[in-house]
């Protein structure tokens, strides 16, 4: 397709921030479509912009039916819609939760209901054509463990988009599906980079490869285009997976295995991004046990299993819960998994073959001569219970073998730090590791963030933390945690004495969970970090809370953000703020329901408090009148080191408050005001604080809408401060005027080292300015131009830059419009420049011939290399 194929036309993509939206996007951006962006994340639509600041941002949560319509109003009429965006909670069926169900729902399908109605209305009634492609999964016709409620939205989208295309066709409104298998995004190609592990799932593809990005984008932007006029209703695979429809097969891993073998005696165990289950976690687990898992054939386990003592022949220990087993059993009594093969009563090699195996699945026993289980239809493991195979053992690292004599050489591994983050590890998989917990002295940081333990799995964890004394950091972020688990963690820090960090963000505790926490907290004399951001916290957890801070002596790092705490919560921190024996350094309240009444409680302990360092009270409904007493706190309060405030809904009054107390203040060194409302008059209230205060190094106006005359009226602070080193003005529509008093302020300023003015509206004659003044300039280090419409006018200007300024290492030109002869400037410069380390140059317009250029430069740069 030429490049300006989808000129006049407007796309939205939901989804757009990661992943396949956001290379749709930008895809669809470079063929000339107007291209509307949503996505629930903020930074990642800052991300996006940075690489094409033509692609308009939508910031909305697709799960709220009335703010999705309300922003999309503006941009109709939109032609072309895709429908990305999407959620996975995994669960197994009996323990899904109505909210999980609700959650999937209402992103994975109803989002698409609404947004595909606003759309579709609109160009029904300006008699528009339109094309719509929805995005669903191979899972949506799959049997996978622990998918019912995902396979069932997949399979939802894909009903949905049959009767969509049905009733919308007669209105010339297309609209299908794309199904997608495994594809290699930035997190896939991570997930499936181990050959070995990517085997299984390759070998059920015909054509043996992955899809990559782009194999699921071109079919996206074919079904958009008019060359598939006459395509409606149809599900297209991607990579279509031939056993697609299979139940998910469980199996040992013995990669898993001489991944641990070859990381040796390293002290951090790195298995992120595996894959991992439950069952993989026994092996894990004897690894945190001192013993490691070797390879042992028939013929050696049948000798093993012929001396071994008369209790071990009367008993068989469980792999997984570790309880005794009498030998009749072969299933064991408390969890159920089938015995191990090595504890099998075997007395030659020629006996015959089990008459029955356990599902690795669903552990019911079926006959040796079916090998489909019939309970749930997984595959007999592999490899089948008969004693001429090889097979995986564990044993004492201390322990010597005359078959395999080199292990008895291996130093034990002392594992002290273990990454076992997104993985699919549940309950009994963390069971697997508590035990093992309860006898290990040498680990010190255990991270599962992103796994499925659930409250089971964490009421475990707490009873490890009762026995062993030398964890010192667990983070359990994201797994699903409620209050049963919440309650147990608690119950257990009163006992424990070695952990110092507790991560608990994105899970799903309430106040009855945190009273337990803060019930621990009372007796705890360790934990100086608590992070409980992003559950379902509010007031009446919050006074238990405050009242378990004004005994705790220890506890430095506390995040609340993203809770349900109002200004009734705010009051009862603030009274435990206020008391002397508050040790808090950092407090992050973002993201709640604090008002202006609650910003007056937390100004008052400021008043009085001296060791908070840190206070985030962002994307809370602070306004001017709750910014007043902040302001006044800041007169008296010097200990205080960052304020944050942005999404606060400031506006030039609440920042005239804010300039007035830091005109007195002596400890602020960080201050946020991220989207809030400034114009020229609170710049100039600003302005006159900098010139009183000395000690703020880092201030962030970016989103705030200062544009050409607000840059004017702070350039003469800035121009005299003498502390500030950091200056964040990205997105405020700053034109060649505010370049020209940027420029002003680089000649005279003696302290500003970086300098961000990302995606806003200066170009070749506002970038001239800026060049001119760098060649004088002796402090600036870090100079981000990225999203700028510079061109290769800009480029030569600042190549002369390059030619003269012996201060910058870092240069962000990304998304600025630089084709080939700016490139050339730019590589020209670089051959003789020696002290820049960093230049982006991502997503401009050169090709092959300034590609060569940069080529040639850097061959005689021994500096830029690595970094380019």
């Amino acid at each position: 397709m030429t490049e300006n194929y989808f000129q006049n036309k407007t796309v939205c993509v939901t989804g757009a921030g990661r992943g396949i939206g956001q290379s749709l996007t930008l895809k669809l951006a470079k063929l000339g479509a107007k291209v509307i962006a949503v996505s629930k994340t903020n930074e990642h639509l800052k991300e996006l912009i940075a690489q094409d600041n033509s692609i308009t941002p939508v910031c909305v949560d697709l799960a709220d039916w009335n703010a999705t319509k309300e922003a999309i109003k503006p941009h109709l009429p939109i032609q072309l819609l895709v429908n990305n965006a999407a959620v996975a909670i995994l669960d197994s069926f009996l323990d899904v939760k109505p909210e999980d169900f609700d959650t999937l729902f209402n992103v994975n399908v109803r989002s698409i209901i609404c947004i595909s109605q606003e759309i579709a209305r609109d160009l029904i009634e300006r008699k528009l054509p339109g094309s719509i492609v929805n995005l669903s999964s191979q899972a949506s016709a799959a049997a996978l463990k622990d998918h019912s409620v995902y396979c069932s939205t997949k399979a939802a989208v894909d009903g949905l988009t049959r009767v969509m295309a049905l009733e919308l066709g007669p209105h010339q409104i297309r609209v299908n599906t794309v199904q997608p298998t495994v594809v290699l995004t930035d997190m896939g190609r991570i997930g499936w980079s181990d050959e070995k592990k990517a085997a299984g799932m390759l070998s059920k593809i015909p054509l043996n490869r992955f899809a990559e990005v782009e194999d699921v984008v071109d079919p996206i932007i074919f079904l958009l285009s008019d060359k598939s006029q006459m395509i409606n209703g149809v599900a297209l695979p991607i990579a279509r997976n031939i056993s697609v429809t299979a139940a998910a097969e469980q199996y040992y891993n013995p990669e898993l295995v001489k991944l641990i073998e070859e990381n040796g005696t390293k002290p951090e165990l790195a298995l992120q991004h595996m894959g991992l289950t439950d069952n993989d976690m026994i092996i894990v687990a004897n690894t945190l046990r001192g013993k490691k898992v070797v390879k042992k054939t028939s013929r050696q386990i049948l000798a093993s299993a012929s001396t071994l003592s008369s209790n071990e022949k009367e008993e068989w220990t469980c792999e997984r819960c570790t309880l005794l087993n009498n030998v009749s059993m072969n299933i064991c009594e408390a969890c159920s998994l089938s015995r191990p093969l090595s504890r099998l009563n075997i007395t030659n090699c020629d006996a015959p073959a089990s008459t029955e195996w356990g599902c690795e699945q669903c552990t019911l026993l079926n006959k040796a001569s079916v090998t489909i289980c019939d309970a749930c239809a997984a595959s007999r493991p592999s490899p089948p219970p008969s004693f001429n195979v090889s097979v995986f053992e564990t044993k004492d690292q201390s322990q010597s073998d005359d078959d395999e004599s080199n292990h008895a050489q291996d130093k034990p591994s002392v594992i002290i730090t273990l990454n076992l983050y997104w993985n699919a590890i549940g309950p009994i998989g963390a069971q697997n590791l508590a035990e093992a917990l309860k006898s290990n002295n040498t680990l010190t940081d255990l991270s599962l963030f992103s796994n499925q333990i659930k409250g089971d799995g964490a009421i475990q964890l707490a009873d490890a933390l009762r026995y062993n004394q030398t964890l010192l950091t667990l983070n359990l972020g994201e797994n699903g945690i409620d209050d049963s688990g919440g309650e147990h963690l608690g119950d257990a820090l009163g006992n424990n004495k070695s952990l110092i960090t507790l991560n608990l963000r994105n899970n799903r505790i309430d106040d009855k969970g945190l009273q337990h926490l803060a019930a621990g907290l009372r007796n705890n004399k360790k934990l100086t970090t608590l992070d409980l951001e992003s559950n379902r916290i509010h007031d009446e957890g919050i006074q238990d809370l405050a009242n378990a801070l004004r005994s705790n002596q220890t506890l430095r790092i506390l995040n609340l953000g993203t809770n349900g705490i109002t200004s009734t919560g705010a009051q009862y921190l603030a009274a435990a703020l206020e008391t002397n024996k508050v040790t808090l350094r950092t407090l992050k309240l973002n993201g709640n329901g604090i008002q202006m009444k609650g910003a007056h409680y937390l100004a008052a302990a400021l008043k009085n408090n001296n060791t908070l360092l840190e206070l985030d009270l962002a994307a809370n409904h602070i306004e001017d009148e709750g910014i007043k007493p902040l302001s006044y706190a800041l007169r008296n309060n010097h200990t205080l080191v960052t304020l944050k405030l942005e999404v606060t809904q400031i506006t030039d009054d609440g920042v005239r408050y804010l300039a007035d107390g830091l005109c007195y203040n002596k400890g602020l060194q960080e201050l946020n005001l991220v989207y809030n409302t400034i114009t020229k008059d609170g710049a100039e209230h600003l302005s006159n604080s900098l010139t009183h205060n000395n000690t703020l190094f880092t201030l962030n106006l970016s989103h705030t809408g200062l544009g050409d005359d607000g840059m004017r009226a702070l350039a003469d602070g800035l121009e005299r401060s003498k502390s500030l080193s950091t200056l964040h003005m990205e997105y405020n529509t700053i034109k060649t005027e505010g370049a020209k008093a940027l420029a002003g302020v680089l000649r005279k300023n003696n302290t500003l080292t970086t300098l961000n003015i990302a995606s806003n509206d200066i170009g070749a004659d506002g970038t001239e300015h800026i060049a001119d003044a760098l060649k004088k300039n002796k402090t600036l280090t870090t100079l981000n131009l990225s999203g700028n419409q510079i061109g290769d006018s800009g480029a030569q200007q600042l190549s002369d830059v390059l030619k003269e300024n012996n201060t910058l290492t870092t240069l962000n030109l990304a998304a600025c419009k630089i084709e080939d002869s700016g490139v050339e400037y730019l590589a020209n410069a670089l051959q003789n420049n020696r002290i820049l380390a960093t230049l982006n140059l991502s997503s401009n317009k050169f090709k092959e011939g300034g590609a060569k250029h940069l080529a040639n430069a850097l061959r005689n740069n021994e500096v830029m290399s690595p970094s380019l």
